[in-house]
């Protein structure tokens, strides 16, 4: 049977990236409140310890919060891609650009479209 990859499943590893999501988010303790909240999973949709708050396990075990949570958190409290951006970046160069570096321009809060021959995405009203 084949082995996975995987180099670790947690101890500092795991921790570090907690923490540089955590800075990514606006600071640690502004991620800590979000995955505290009585919430459920943005990435599984199970719940994080409904009213008892979040980081607990199905069975109520305290701190339990899996690595795909912290990113979509992370994710939802990254700051808005300025409509500028898109009106002087070219569609070529975010061709260019990789997932990391796309996911650190921030997040979309509006809608955006490119049509035949465009050669920049516009803001759709």
């Amino acid at each position: 049977m084949a082995r996975p990859r995987v180099g670790s499943g947690g101890g500092l590893a795991a921790l570090t990236y907690v923490l540089r999501k955590g800075r990514e988010a606006g600071g640690l303790l502004r991620l800590y409140r979000r995955l505290r909240s009585r919430n459920a999973c943005k990435t599984c949709g199970l719940g994080m310890g409904g009213q008892l708050g979040g980081m607990r396990n199905e069975v109520g075990h305290f701190p339990e919060v899996c690595k795909k949570s912290v990113q979509a958190q992370a994710g939802d409290m990254a700051g808005a891609i300025a409509e500028d951006f898109f009106r002087t970046t070219p569609l070529a160069r975010l061709e260019r650009l990789g997932s990391r570096e796309l996911e650190r321009l921030g997040r979309l809060v509006f809608p955006v479209v490119a049509g035949p021959g465009d050669t920049h995405f516009r803001r759709v009203s």
